[in-house]
């Protein structure tokens, strides 16, 4: 398990600094910026390679890497000299110029490249995901409803089967769901069928959720590698039967009876291509940071049924599913700074490592998920206005600009070591995190 979680780790790493330092490298290139050097990873290189006027290399320790153009290290000069090309000045008028020596404009869209690279690339990934995989779809139609609630009130029953909604055909409650959104505020015919006998309800849709839910069966969809379940032989579209001796009669019971049961054994019994098996299986705890609470858990999912989608779906898809990402990423940085969300949070690379293995392990569509969320997370904190990094060199070209003088050498030096004391500090203070979470 240790392997997978190093192999996962590397790759979520590699991927997201390479996309990261990529965009620096090409827009550098495009505004014919000398690069000295192309690092995955600090410290001493362990594989090197010079090809032109770059050093490639990939470093002993892989947590970040750089791009390291022309002129960052010079002095003090004036932002624009006498003979000095202007933002309006096309890329092919320059000459292998030093970082400093192009306008201010190219050093900030140099600087930004890196970050609008790893959000692009997070939509790239998810386009590939939901292109490769498809999407998971709940093909159960048979309802439990709510007592005393709206749609028993309208007529709907335990184990009806839902068949269509006005005239049209029902093949996943997901289909339902939208039609219901898509229809409230008017008035729908549902068609179902109960004990053999097909009947039709006059539903007025005043909501999307109406009091009845999908009666899932008991079926395994993915089984974690390594996990409880996984140990005990269980796998993909097996039925969990008993638990204690007790009958399992739907999804939601046997969760219920799992989440409080964590370090307790319990005794399943379940089917496996027409096979009985049984087995001790114990309930690992977890905190659901949802649900604000541990609970027992063996390393299963929910049973689904795949659906591949057009390509142009698959595109509007990952973008949308991307900016939900953002949103959500800058809603927590939001939290976090206003103290609605414990800094304890904050997770490091061990952090990361943990997810990337325990994402490895529920397969490749999860790893690539997750991919796609530390790489948005990559481009997003690295527009912070900290010296050190994207957003901090966007902050001193604007200052710079706004002067129309460059700082010196050893104002810079100071302002780095300023950002890299505070990068240092805050990645103690994950790394403290991860370790005693």
């Amino acid at each position: 398990m240790i392997f997978i979680t190093i192999i996962a780790f590397l790759f979520i790493i590699a991927f997201s600094v390479t996309i990261h330092e990529l965009g620096h490298f090409l827009l550098a290139k495009i505004f014919h910026i000398p690069v000295e050097k192309f690092s995955i990873g600090f410290g001493p290189p362990l594989i090197k390679r010079k090809i032109g006027e770059t050093d490639f290399r990939i470093a002993y320790f892989p947590v970040g890497g750089y791009v390291k153009m022309a002129g960052e290290d010079e002095g003090e000069m004036p932002l624009l000299k006498k003979n000095e090309i202007t933002d309006e000045s096309p890329p092919n008028e320059e000459s292998n110029l030093g970082f400093y020596d192009v306008p201010i404009r190219r050093r900030i869209t140099v600087v930004l490249s890196g970050p609008v690279f790893n959000l692009a690339s997070a939509v790239v990934v998810l386009f590939f995901v939901y292109a490769l995989f498809g999407v998971y779809v709940n093909p159960y139609l048979t309802i439990k409803v709510d007592k005393e609630g709206y749609g028993e009130i309208t007529g709907f029953a335990n184990g009806d089967s839902l068949i269509s909604f006005n005239e049209e055909k029902l093949d996943s409650w997901d289909e339902f769901s939208a039609l219901l959104k898509k229809n409230i505020g008017k008035n729908a015919k549902v068609t179902l069928k109960r004990n053999d006998r097909i009947i039709e309800i006059n539903l007025p849709v005043q909501s999307d959720s109406i009091g009845i839910y999908s009666k899932i069966p008991p079926m395994l969809g993915s089984v974690k590698i390594g996990g409880p379940a996984d140990r005990a032989g269980m796998k993909p579209k097996d039925r969990i039967l008993k638990i204690n001796g007790e009958d399992v009669y739907d999804w939601e019971d046997f969760v219920n009876r799992v989440r409080s049961s964590r370090n307790i054994p319990l005794s399943f019994v379940w089917e496996h291509e027409g096979e009985i098996k049984e087995a001790i299986i114990t309930p690992l705890p977890y905190y659901d940071p949802i649900l604000k609470d541990t609970i027992g858990q063996i390393g299963v999912m929910i049973h689904m049924t795949r659906t591949y989608i057009p390509l142009y779906k698959a595109g509007i898809m990952a973008v949308k599913r991307a900016g939900e990402i953002i949103y959500l990423t800058l809603k927590t940085f939001y939290q976090l700074l206003a103290g609605k969300i414990s800094r304890k949070a904050l997770g490091g690379p061990i952090a990361i490592a943990q997810l990337s293995g325990e994402s490895a392990r529920w397969g490749f569509e999860n790893l690539l998920g997750l991919l796609s969320i530390i790489s948005i997370n990559l481009g997003l904190v690295n527009l912070f206005p900290i010296p050190g990094l994207d957003g901090g060199h966007i902050i001193i070209a604007l200052i710079e600009g706004i002067r129309k003088k460059r700082f010196t050498r050893k104002t810079r030096i100071i302002i780095q070591q300023v950002g890299y004391t505070i990068l240092l500090l805050l990645i103690i203070y994950v790394t403290f995190n991860d370790l005693t979470r």
